[in-house]
């Protein structure tokens, strides 16, 4: 964690702050770009394996947030010889349709009058 870097992929903006640490669990709390919104992570060490929880605390869907902080964290690992599946839509199915929902419900729906997105979903650059 002392090496992650606040605001890629425009996220996390705000920084991060341990809130606890032993040997074998870490917790951080994150805080958005826009202040105010924290996410919780927590990782839990043991027999070889690390499991994760990453949830938002308000809201019915982090708009992807907690998946693109994960895969970067994950990358920094694979780089070190770590075995890290990455969080996509294809293993993550109803948390990235989610995600990609609550985005176009949020979206100004007077900017695509006229568009061929007007009544579609509309498609996203990637980011980070």
């Amino acid at each position: 964690m002392k090496a992650y870097k606040p605001g890629h992929g425009f996220i996390d903006g705000g920084g991060f702050q341990v809130i606890k640490e032993t040997d074998s669990y870490l917790y951080v709390q994150f805080e958005a770009l826009k202040k105010g919104y924290i996410d919780d992570v927590e990782f839990a060490m043991g027999n070889g394996l690390v499991m994760v929880r990453s949830s938002s605390r308000v809201g019915q869907t982090d708009f992807g947030v907690n998946a693109a902080r994960l895969n970067y964290i994950a990358a920094g690992l694979r780089e070190q010889g770590w075995t890290i599946d990455e969080i996509t839509p294809k293993t993550h199915s109803d948390y990235f349709y989610a995600a990609d929902d609550a985005r176009d419900q949020t979206f100004d729906q007077d900017r695509r009058k006229g568009t061929n997105m007007e009544n579609g979903r509309m498609e996203r650059p990637t980011v980070g």
